[in-house]
């Protein structure tokens, strides 16, 4: 189509090139003086052959760059890399001019030439930028919507996760504090229940509305759930992540709301690097914390990690569920002394946990994996359960399944760490443990954490068919098979509680502990 139009002006046409590689090589046997390029040619690309072309010419060569509307934006790259004259493609009068300006004249387009080229990129160009910021704008609008909450304005679930994540990674990277709070409104289904879900809706928007005016600039409030809300606090430390929560929650106290009068809100917080090092385990350290504020009356606040909260939150928080709950009650009903035992571990369990410096939330998940760790043993003959003395090669084989029933009965109703730990705490250092034979660092610490435990409780609890050990006896028992069977560093972590003379926390299995 070019070349027809430049020999229609007789305008010598020495070739046509369908790709930047082709154009460098005819103009190597041509020696042409203009060479026209659509700025989308194929190959090197137009900008990339314009600038080749020049460098490598014999004599005085021009570029005639030419553009649909379509790439007009391209045009700047080939006027940067040498050409002197562009035309917008289909306007053939425009492109002779151009080809006899730039092969006559110094390399400019003439006036008359350039006038209709530079009003048609003008006009062009204009039509183009009132579309783009009107897409511009159409974005804008889509991205808030998608990360906004339209009942409180607030950012929402999807925005406060990535947003938590971001500022962990800056507090990790440059070794600085952050605060998390998780916050429930107080009694909301009763609002709903006496009020209407419109009112419902009213109290929402105003704590929003207050939850702004208590926040500093830096600081993000989103609404995570039905009632629930989420705070980001960088360069945030307990004392401030508690002053901040205190003033939201006394904000909300004080904010009367038409047709419903005052609110009030719990909080937890929890705290980078103090509570947590993961956003997960962040948040549920954040979140055991509200729970402990909601079980001590409501309308407070509570900071992760407070000692009220190590061992004795944990039975009262209802994270287990009802399958775990009933799981848990039938252990208790068909063999008592397990389901003792199994308290028992779960009192000594968390406070090596905390020794080895785990997570609020981690030590929740530990002690949760104490109380399951023997519900497999409800897949044993009463035979063996009952027996009143040693059990045989056989039967033992029997037991030696309960870790994996215990694992399948429980993997889908708590957390992954917590099934982990089930179906590995009977596994040895040594590798000769059971039900896979992991060893060492393959097995996860909260299972080497109940192998201790529950091997210290064992030893030093009466049983129908032997005596029990002292505490000094079991402890020397354990750190004989230091490293065969029991982590080292657990069995000196326990030593050391030992030696403290340290008591653990009472747990009231029976009615409070497992109940979902």
């Amino acid at each position: 189509m070019t070349a027809n139009v430049l020999a229609s002006a007789r305008v010598e046409v020495v070739g046509e090139a369908a790709s930047g590689e082709q154009a460098l090589a005819l103009a190597r046997s041509a020696n042409p003086t203009v060479a026209v390029i659509d700025v989308g040619l194929a190959g090197i690309g137009a900008a990339a052959t314009a600038r080749r072309l020049r460098e490598e010419a014999r004599s005085r060569l021009e570029v005639v760059a030419v553009a649909s509307f379509e790439n007009i934006g391209r045009v700047g790259d080939i006027v940067a890399a040498g050409a002197a004259a562009y035309v917008v493609k289909g306007k053939p009068a425009e492109l002779i001019a151009a080809v006899k300006s730039v092969s006559v004249g110094s390399g400019l387009l003439s006036a008359e030439a350039s006038r209709p080229v530079l009003e048609e990129v003008s006009r062009l160009y204009d039509r183009e930028r009132v579309r783009n910021l009107e897409l511009e704008k159409m974005v804008s609008r889509l991205q808030a919507q998608s990360v906004t909450d339209s009942l409180t304005g607030l950012k929402n679930h999807g925005f406060f996760f990535d947003r938590l994540a971001e500022e962990l990674e800056r507090a990790s990277r440059y070794q600085r504090p952050l605060a998390v709070i998780i916050a429930d409104i107080d009694n909301f289904k009763m609002v709903n229940d006496a009020f209407g879900h419109a009112a419902g809706d009213a109290v929402l928007r105003a704590l929003g509305d207050v939850f702004r005016t208590q926040l500093r600039e830096v600081d993000l409030a989103c609404r995570i759930g039905g009632e629930e809300f989420g705070f980001v606090l960088p360069e945030t430390d307990e004392e401030g992540g508690m002053r901040a929560a205190e003033r939201i929650r006394t904000g909300v106290a004080s904010h009367p709301i038409a047709e419903v009068g005052n609110v009030t809100v719990s909080l937890g917080v929890a705290v980078f690097p103090e509570h947590a090092m993961e956003r997960d385990e962040l948040l549920e350290s954040a979140d055991t914390a509200l729970y402990q504020a909601k079980h001590e009356g409501k309308n407070c606040s509570r900071l992760a990690g407070e000692s009220s909260m190590t061992v004795q939150l944990t039975r009262a928080r209802p994270t287990t569920g009802p399958v775990v709950g009933a799981l848990l009650a039938a252990l208790r009903m068909r063999v008592p002394y397990l389901a003792e035992h199994s308290v028992r571990v779960a009192e000594l369990a968390p406070v090596l946990g905390e020794g080895l410096g785990l997570s609020v939330a981690r030590l929740g998940r530990l002690r949760l994996a104490a109380l399951l760790h023997d519900v497999g043993m409800l897949g044993v003959p009463d035979a063996i359960l009952i027996k009143p003395g040693p059990l045989d090669a056989a039967e033992w084989d029997v037991v030696r399944d309960h870790p994996q029933n215990g694992y399948d009965l429980v993997a889908d109703a708590v957390h992954v760490e917590v099934a982990g730990a089930v179906l590995c705490h009977h596994e040895r250092m040594d590798g000769t443990g059971y039900p896979r034979g992991l060893g060492g660092g393959e097995i996860p610490l909260l299972a080497r954490i109940l192998l201790v435990a529950d091997a210290f409780d064992a030893m030093t609890m009466p049983r129908s068919y032997q005596r029990p050990l002292s505490v000094p006896d079991a402890l020397a028992e354990l750190r004989r098979n230091a490293g065969t069977q029991f982590d080292g560093q657990v069995v000196e972590v326990l030593a050391e509680h030992l030696d403290r003379g340290r008591s653990s926390n009472v747990v009231d299995f029976p009615q409070r502990g497992v109940a979902g």
